[in-house]
Order: C-alpha cells, then sequence, then structure tokens
C-alpha cells in the first residue's frame, strides 16, 4: 500500500508539469477515490495562504505509514520555488502536496534536495486555505 502511494505521488507530480501557456493549477485529490477531482487556477492570494501553512511548519509527521485512507490532497506548485526557513525545515521548495485525512489532523509532504518524501506537520489554520479552495472541510 505504501508503495502505491508513492507511486501515485510520484505519478501525481511528474504528469502535472505545467506547459509554460498555462497557468499554474493547484490539485484536489481524493483519495477515495483515487483521482484528482478539482483543478484551480494558482493565484496570488491562494499561493499566499499555501506558503503560510508551509513556513508554520512546527514537527515531523511521525507515523511509518502517511497514506491516508480518506480524505484529500491539495497540491500547489511555486513557481518560482520558495525558500523556507523554519526550526524544522530549511529548504527551496517547489512544490507541497496537503494532507487532509477524515477525523486526523492535517499534514504536509514536501520533498527534500534529496527528492525524498518528507512529512510534516504545520501550525497555522487552515481554515481560510480550504474556503478559498471551496472545500467543505
Amino acid at each position: 500500500m505504501r508503495k502505491i502511494f508513492f507511486f501515485l505521488l510520484l505519478t501525481w507530480g511528474i504528469l502535472a508539469i505545467p506547459v509554460s501557456a498555462q497557468p499554474l493549477q493547484i490539485e484536489v485529490f481524493d483519495v477515495t477515490q483515487s483521482k484528482v477531482t478539482k483543478s484551480i487556477p494558482l493565484d496570488e492570494k491562494n499561493r499566499s495562504e499555501a506558503l503560510k501553512l508551509v513556513k508554520s511548519i512546527n514537527a515531523l509527521y511521525p507515523k511509518l505509514n502517511p497514506t491516508p485512507k480518506t480524505g484529500f490532497m491539495v497540491k500547489v506548485p511555486f513557481e518560482p520555488t520558495e525558500n523556507i526557513d523554519t526550526d524544522v525545515l530549511k529548504q527551496s521548495v517547489k512544490q507541497v502536496i496537503f494532507i487532509f485525512p477524515e477525523g486526523e489532523k492535517p499534514y504536509l509532504l514536501i520533498f527534500n534536495e534529496k527528492e525524498q518524501p518528507m512529512f510534516y506537520y504545520f501550525s497555522e489554520d487552515s481554515t481560510g486555505f480550504l474556503k478559498m479552495l471551496e472545500m467543505n472541510n
């Protein structure tokens, strides 16, 4: 199951390479349906809200299996990349995947410089970000 999850994430990331003529898109992936259910153009407002969440990273995600059984994930690209400097993370980020499992605290996925997946909790309230995306959470 874990290998399938990482394969889906990698495929999702690779297939979503933006073409320069198209605006960048935020994509919402429904875990239960195993598919992208919504695409929203990335604008300065939702980029800023996503960045607030990333900059509030405060702890590593401790569970061995980060794969949620239900809920949704939101992939946000950053073009140009964003430099993140927190107590827990110091690196340049080109995309982030927010994970919102049902009944659990949300967390996020960032690939490090070696393209290894790293999972983190964030402290900022995600309500405003989800409202902007018109997600009922």
